[in-house]
């Protein structure tokens, strides 16, 4: 492909910014027409997806992604007309076209237009084009055959909303003539789809080879993070916001002429000034409430890929899966957002790989043949809780530790120590797996590990919940957004720290003298337990001010199950704080999440209460 030669700049971003969005929605539809050919509007969408890309990139001069985007629209047409029925093979050639038509349209993007090979996909498109390709289909549909070996599929809970139309879709003139024969009645759903049969002129290949995998594609993604949709609402109610700081800020100005002029000594002068302070404040809480709104998007964006992500690996693995998702809605911060991809793709995995048993295996245990797979998000408080549920055959405890021993990860007398949630917490371990021989899929013990590590960074926590033979649950906890935060300011012999108020359980006053030693570990017993302490005085090696003091403060924190308690001075109070990194240098400092800074303009850390659990464990 010759280099874009496009004057009008604005021209190829329109291109790209609509190409992108049609893209984004086109695996997901797929994969719910498969489970419902008989949805007309939803064929007449994704039909109007492609011809859509495939004209405004024949405008434009884009050759290869004309003819990809030509001959997919081809076989669309057949099977919108009824010409053609929906199949798993069928589906995997226009899925893997569509593979192809990211990675061209990551290439235009990108700017490093490359010759790509697309005769090979093509290739698999034409059959279904061929006259008798039809006919051969509506042949086996009376005899409905049972195959030997039943046919892996995957049956998802539509996540898109299909919004109904009455646009009539024109047929375009570069289709062949058999597609322009008069429209047939739309055939109704299958059960189960029966592959078509392989006649002389070869219909379509027994076994298409993999699209083009995510590492090799920089059409995989087409996301633009640099750039975000706002609701025209959420603009207004900024803008009003901004009206209402420009004129509490005319109000301060005046004041402090007033102040310069010497009125200062007015009887009203304080109250206007602390009437003036309580509006900037509301103002400027609204202000940020609002740049916070339009920051919030949809994790609808990570959870739309899972449908073909899932439909892919059952197939591959030969499983049958319903997978159901839940709060596609729910909306956390972009910075977010970015960041919880990775992890929920390991864990899905790990779930269809480790979790779900096989059909026969299912039926053998009395279950149904079809595992399920639920991915749900939900707000609480100021968190988003995202949950990754199967019913498949949980962890089990036992083989967890023989593993871990055999890869001295841990000894015998370690091993007997452990509680349940702690063995479930081995499979984090780096290095870890259950599996016997590595796979495409997992056995090389690096997924979980990446899990772990990718929601510390974000300073959330994950929690295992599991009965063996009955399912396993993985909970993720995020926060809403990193940048700002409510915190609890305490001071520690002079110095001021912050404390994640969504870590805080509770503050207590108590006499150090009820302080014991356990096996050199300071512990504290509260109520029904004994609570291990922190002193954040030696945490930080802060100097000793004056004599100590009987009496101090101790604020719990805690992650997931665990509980611990952090020795203080005394408690400052509780405030909003916006997020300061400390850089480079003095990034992943044990105990330490970053920085802030408070009204007179001291610098406070801000403690990363997760992170001291885990290091005092």
């Amino acid at each position: 492909m010759p280099p874009i030669d496009c004057e009008d700049q604005e021209l190829l971003e329109g291109f790209l910014t609509e190409t992108t969005e049609l893209i984004e929605k086109l695996d997901d539809d797929l994969i719910t027409l498969e489970k419902a050919s008989g949805d007309t509007e939803l064929m007449n969408r994704i039909f109007r997806s492609i011809h859509t890309i495939k004209g405004a990139s024949s405008f434009l001069g884009f050759d290869l992604l004309v003819k990809v985007a030509h001959k997919t629209e081809d076989v669309l047409n057949r099977l919108r007309k009824g010409e053609l029925v929906v199949t798993p093979e069928i589906m995997d050639v226009i899925l893997e076209a569509t593979d192809l038509v990211k990675l061209l349209v990551g290439d235009i993007k990108a700017g490093d237009i490359q010759e790509r090979e697309i005769d090979g996909t093509i290739a698999k498109l034409l059959p279904f084009l061929s006259e008798n390709a039809g006919a051969a289909q509506k042949a086996a549909e009376p005899v409905q055959p049972v195959p030997d070996t039943p046919q892996p599929q995957v049956v998802e809970t539509p996540v898109s909303n299909v919004q109904p139309s009455s646009e009539a879709v024109p047929v375009p003139e570069s289709a062949p003539e058999s597609v322009a024969a008069p429209p047939q009645p739309q055939p109704q759903p299958q059960p189960a789809p029966v592959p078509a049969p392989k006649p002389a002129a070869d219909v379509a290949p027994k076994k298409t080879p993999a699209p083009p995998k995510a590492a090799d594609s920089k059409g995989d993604d087409l996301s633009d993070n640099s750039t975000v949709r706002v609701d025209v609402k959420r603009l207004d109610d900024l803008m009003n916001q901004v009206g209402e700081l420009v004129l509490e800020r005319n109000r301060m100005i005046q004041i402090n002429q007033d102040l310069q002029q010497g009125e200062a000594d007015r009887p009203d002068f304080q109250e206007e000034f602390g009437k003036l302070t309580k509006r900037m404040s509301f103002v400027t809480s609204e202000l940020q409430m609002q740049v916070l709104k339009m920051r919030m998007i949809p994790v609808e964006k990570v959870f739309k890929k899972f449908p073909r992500i899932v439909r892919s690996m059952s197939r591959d693995l030969g499983k049958e899966v319903d997978l159901q998702i839940f709060g596609e809605e729910t909306e956390l911060d972009r910075s977010v957002v970015d960041e919880i991809g990775d992890p929920l793709i390991h864990l899905i995995r790990n779930a269809m790989d480790h979790g779900l048993e096989s059909p026969d295996e299912r039926m053998a245990a009395g279950k149904s043949r079809v595992g399920t797979l639920v991915l749900a998000a939900v707000h609480e408080g100021n968190q988003i809780i995202i949950s990754i549920k199967d019913d498949g055959r949980g962890i089990d405890t036992e083989r967890v530790g023989r593993k871990a021993i055999e890869k001295g990860l841990l000894t015998e007398e370690q091993l007997a120590a452990l509680s349940q949630r702690e063995m479930f917490d081995l499979i984090f371990l780096p290095g870890f797996s259950t599996k016997e021989k590595a796979t495409d899929l997992s056995g090389r013990g690096v997924g979980m590990d990446v899990v772990k590590t990718n929601i510390k960074k974000l300073n959330g926590l994950i929690e295992i919940k599991s009965e063996k033979g009955q399912g396993s649950e993985f909970i993720l906890r995020l926060p809403l957004t990193l940048a700002i935060i409510q915190s609890l300011l305490v001071e520690v012999e002079g110095e001021v720290y912050s404390i994640p108020l969504s870590s805080v359980l509770e503050t207590i006053r108590v006499d150090q003298r009820k302080f014991h030693m356990i096996g050199g570990q300071e512990v504290l017993k509260l109520r029904d337990m004994v609570l291990p302490l922190i002193r954040l005085q030696k945490v930080f090696n802060v100097q000793q001010r004056g004599e100590s003091e009987d009496f101090c403060y101790v604020v719990v924190v805690g992650a997931a199950d665990k509980r611990m308690g952090l020795v203080v001075t005394r408690l400052v109070g509780q405030q909003e704080v916006a997020i300061k990194s400390l850089g480079n240098y003095l990034a992943n400092i044990p105990g330490i999440a970053g920085s802030t800074i408070l009204g007179d303009g001291r610098v406070t850390l801000i403690v990363d209460p997760v992170g001291m659990i885990e290091g005092n464990e």
